[in-house]
């Protein structure tokens, strides 16, 4: 009887030890090569984004959302031809395109659209590409994600241990989600014109690695800016003909009906 009882408590003890072991979060290292490898396998990808941004300089928070679909292109300077729908306000609407070659934006009101509105085409390569770069459109373009050096990449290199304090890794739970929260501390910076007291943290879905939220907070010269991002990735490597990013640059105008139509399916 007592080596029966003796048994069992060793194979309790056992079994605490082993459900303890596996209820470790993952270190950061191995969390990062996760996530940088669960988005490898990305190959295109309809997705909805909602950003809320408030800059250093502001006192508001400028709350934006769109629904996205891309096709990553590894060697093209942006990384993925595109095609985004905004919603800026309730009757404000954007849609912004690229194939490669020529970027497109369209910018419309919901109470006139069906009157013509003027398109901007640009080719991205005479531009270096600063009508994406420098415009909002890129903070919706994940790129941090899918570009050759993703942030996830980047993190585990020689030169993060350098510019970084601190990288850490928790279990938790976001909207219901079973996450890894992902937290990543910068180094301060006594010289001038640089950005101090920063924390960017990561919300990973433990089901597939895939990040679904971000937030970002740092300091600069007594100002304060902060951001947070949400994912909703609605199909992952779903068949997207080229077509769907065509740019015709001799389209110079068109009536937004047809646009806020496309931008209904989304519930934007």
């Amino acid at each position: 009887m007592k080596n029966n009882i003796l048994k069992i408590a060793v194979l309790m003890l056992i079994l605490n030890v082993f459900s303890f072991a596996h209820a470790q979060p993952l270190k950061p290292n191995v969390l990062l090569r996760k996530t940088e490898q669960s988005l490898k396998k990305i190959k295109t990808l309809t997705y909805h984004i909602t950003r809320s941004d408030k800059h250093f300089a502001s006192k508001d928070t400028l709350k934006r959302s769109a629904f996205g679909t891309i096709k990553i292109m590894p060697k093209d300077e942006i990384g993925a031809y595109h095609l985004l729908y905004f919603k800026r306000d309730d009757n404000k609407f954007n849609q912004s395109k690229y194939d490669g070659t020529y970027s497109s934006f369209l910018y419309f009101n919901s109470d006139s659209l069906n009157v013509p509105k003027k398109i901007t085409i640009t080719n991205a390569l005479n531009d270096n590409y600063n009508n994406i770069k420098g415009t909002f459109v890129s903070n919706f373009l994940l790129q941090e994600y899918f570009r050759k050096n993703n942030d996830f990449k980047q993190y585990r290199s020689i030169l993060a241990k350098l510019i970084l304090k601190d990288i850490t890794s928790e279990e938790n739970i976001y909207n219901g989600i079973p996450v890894y929260v992902l937290t990543v501390y910068g180094k301060d910076k006594p010289r001038e014109n640089r950005i101090n007291s920063s924390v960017e943290k990561y919300y990973i879905r433990k089901s597939d690695f895939l990040p679904i939220a971000q937030s970002f907070y740092g300091e600069f010269e007594g100002m304060k800016q902060t951001e947070f991002t949400e994912i909703d990735y609605l199909e992952i490597n779903p068949e997207i003909p080229l077509d769907t990013f065509k740019i015709d640059p001799s389209v110079k105008e068109v009536k937004p009906k047809d646009y806020f139509e496309e931008i209904q399916k989304y519930n934007l």
